[in-house]
């Protein structure tokens, strides 16, 4: 996993104020995703969502924080939160996501597919999983 400068300097700043150990740093064009290391988690995000309140004025952007698990399943449920899944399985080299109604459904498919491109994206980084499929 490589990182770029930009990539780097935020993590850096991510890390210092927040006091939390962070595993990677996702540019977007209006977002950041910063992945934290298991148990990382509260420190990240801080009391009442302060230290992401914090970074997002200082960046200009969105920030989202998911904690890293080495089980798949468990770091998409993680990655999809607060979104209501009602279940999530794998099954040979694929993962089945199964939202609890038709709205939650599209919100992780999203327009053009968007969201769950960026999802398989994100998941294929650190695991081989071949697909992801929204039931």
């Amino acid at each position: 996993m490589k990182l770029d400068n930009q990539s780097i300097q935020l993590l850096n700043v991510f890390e210092s104020m927040t006091r939390s150990s962070v595993k990677d740093c996702i540019i977007e064009d209006n977002r950041v995703i910063f992945i934290v290391n298991p148990g990382n988690i509260y420190k990240a995000v801080g009391p009442k969502g302060h230290n992401v309140q914090r970074i997002e004025h200082m960046i200009k952007k969105k920030v989202k924080i998911v904690e890293f698990d080495e089980n798949p399943v468990k770091f998409i449920k993680n990655y999809l939160l607060p979104i209501k899944i009602s279940e999530i399985e794998s099954k040979e080299d694929a993962i089945y996501v199964r939202a609890e109604n038709n709205s939650e459904k599209g919100i992780l498919i999203g327009r053009d597919k968007r969201n769950l491109n960026e999802l398989k994206e994100i998941v294929s980084k650190y695991f081989k999983v071949i697909d992801i499929k929204i039931i």
